[in-house]
């Protein structure tokens, strides 16, 4: 197994504290490591958290995978993904404290190890890209951010670019016969290139991104309408139980 225990043997389980109880943030009490070439490569260890010296500090936290709750239904917050995440959150920590330049090439390593140990941990394949091409864009947007609007620019047109060239390969009407679909359609690949080692990436982003598009929509939808509708609950029937003072009061909803 490519995570291990604070013994250094292979992880049986993670012991976590949810601190506080009605919160996200856990506290890891026994550190766990990844070691990705057993069994004699180096080990990448996130630390247990000292309470003397993370209590105020978010980041010496984990969410375990920083998934919003919106998209549960697609990827859990936890799992067969939470070794991995709790390495990566660490990691993740570490790379604030550095340099743009520096962090960005440490978290480009992290990144890898976090896809890699996904899939070791048998993640299936989409899900543990998706995850990874997340945290990657996370990691411009952090330690980037100009980089990070060309890059979400840049995939998004991708995904326009496929979704217009695979309505007009199979719209006859659009002309079905003509090459230029089909080259709009490979031009986010082609572009890709650019990017050098993060041609992957550019690759994955529009091509995941026009794939799903259509099951995320209707996943908002679902439960936007779910959460409507928990809202007229909560301001009709529930508030004389949650408020001294009932109203229509909708802001403690929102919190």
């Amino acid at each position: 197994m490519p995570y291990l225990d604070d013994d250094e043997q292979p992880l049986q389980r993670i012991d976590l504290a949810q601190i506080p109880p009605t919160g996200r943030l856990f506290r890891l009490e026994r550190r766990i490591g990844f070691q990705e070439h057993a069994p004699d490569g180096p080990v990448v260890w996130a630390p247990a958290h000292d309470d003397a010296r993370d209590m105020d500090d978010a980041r010496r936290r984990t969410d375990l995978a920083s998934v919003p709750g919106v998209l549960w239904s697609f990827i859990g917050s936890y799992g067969r993904q939470s070794a991995p995440a709790i390495v990566h959150d660490h990691r993740v920590s570490l790379a604030l404290g550095l340099p743009s330049e520096e962090a960005l090439t440490q978290r480009f390593e992290d990144d890898r190890q976090f896809r890699v140990g996904l899939r070791q941990q048998r993640v299936p394949l989409l899900r543990a890209w998706l995850m990874w091409a997340v945290v990657s864009v996370e990691r411009y947007l952090r330690h980037a951010p100009r980089l990070a609007a060309v890059l979400i620019g840049q995939s998004v047109l991708g995904v326009l670019a496929i979704v217009a060239a695979t309505i007009g390969l199979v719209t006859p009407l659009l002309g079905v016969q003509s090459p230029a679909w089909l080259a709009l359609g490979i031009a986010p690949a082609v572009l890709a290139v650019f990017w050098r080692e993060e041609r992957r990436l550019l690759v994955w982003l529009p091509y995941a991104g026009a794939l799903l598009a259509p099951l995320l929509l209707v996943q908002l939808v679902a439960v936007g309408a779910f959460r409507l509708l928990e809202l007229l609950v909560r301001e009709t029937i529930d508030r004389p139980f949650l408020d001294d003072s009932p109203g229509p009061v909708v802001s403690p909803t929102l919190r």
